[in-house]
């Protein structure tokens, strides 16, 4: 799946199921749902975000999870981008998805949250113009080709202040079988035509694995001077959460 495949993929989720695009359980396809499960999805959010800070504080309890002006990365409809403002002074959630991004604003009027803003993600890069003392990016980079990946996550880090946090989420490890990879791919490679094939009506999410050679590259090229691991499994991928800290910037 080249770059213009997958970001027509992600358009047309945000237009047709915005919040299942997010998390894929089926309460949260359009025709699914309501007050309640719109409810429990954004309490997830919280949830996420307070288990996050409370890792960079326990991590580096000097400085504190109390960024100033936070990014991020694939914000969707704001699921997190609205949990992190109550950490934050100015939080901005960036995407690929016009359509996720106006559900995000109306979310953040809904929740009077008037320390976020939404930006568009153009097809050319660079997006980034500022710089942000915390980036975060979750469930997001599983979706990406690793070529395309590894330039925005190094666009990323170049936008990451001196003694500022990031938090990233990557897969780097596919469990399924020689015939259960083939499957994937026919299904991330040709979804339209599978699920009419099939019959079915959710869609086939791609999934990526990153070399970490390549990441921890990345990160030490951009001043990251201290990073903690925790390795989990989801489905039939494994994944590292990353929690990082860039240099100080030197004493003059």
């Amino acid at each position: 799946m080249n770059k213009h495949v997958y970001t027509h993929f992600w358009k047309r989720i945000g237009a047709t199921h915005p919040y299942f695009g997010v998390l894929t359980h089926s309460e949260y396809r359009v025709d699914e749902l309501d007050a309640d499960t719109k409810a429990a999805f954004f309490a997830s959010g919280q949830q996420t975000i307070e288990r996050t800070a409370r890792m960079f504080n326990a991590i580096w309890p000097q400085k504190g999870f109390n960024p100033v002006h936070a990014l991020d990365f694939g914000c969707g409809v704001g699921r997190l981008s609205l949990a992190l403002s109550s950490y934050c002074q100015q939080v901005t959630g960036v995407d690929v998805s016009a359509a996720m991004l106006a559900e995000a604003t109306k979310n953040g009027a809904d929740q009077q949250r008037d320390n976020v803003r939404f930006q568009l993600i153009p097809d050319q890069a660079p997006f980034l113009t500022q710089q942000y003392d915390y980036v975060q990016a979750h469930l997001v980079f599983q979706h990406i080709p690793p070529a395309n990946g590894l330039l925005l996550l190094d666009h990323l880090l170049s936008h990451l202040t001196a003694g500022g946090f990031a938090y990233f989420q990557l897969t780097y490890n596919n469990l399924s079988t020689p015939s259960g990879k083939f499957r994937q791919y026919i299904h991330f490679t040709y979804p339209g035509i599978i699920r009419f094939l099939l019959g079915q009506k959710d869609y086939a999410f791609p999934m990526f694995d990153y070399d970490l050679n390549a990441v921890f590259a990345l990160f030490q090229r951009h001043g990251i001077g201290q990073v903690h691991q925790r390795f989990g499994t989801s489905g039939n991928h494994q994944f590292v959460n990353l929690y990082a800290k860039k240099k100080p910037a030197p004493q003059p």
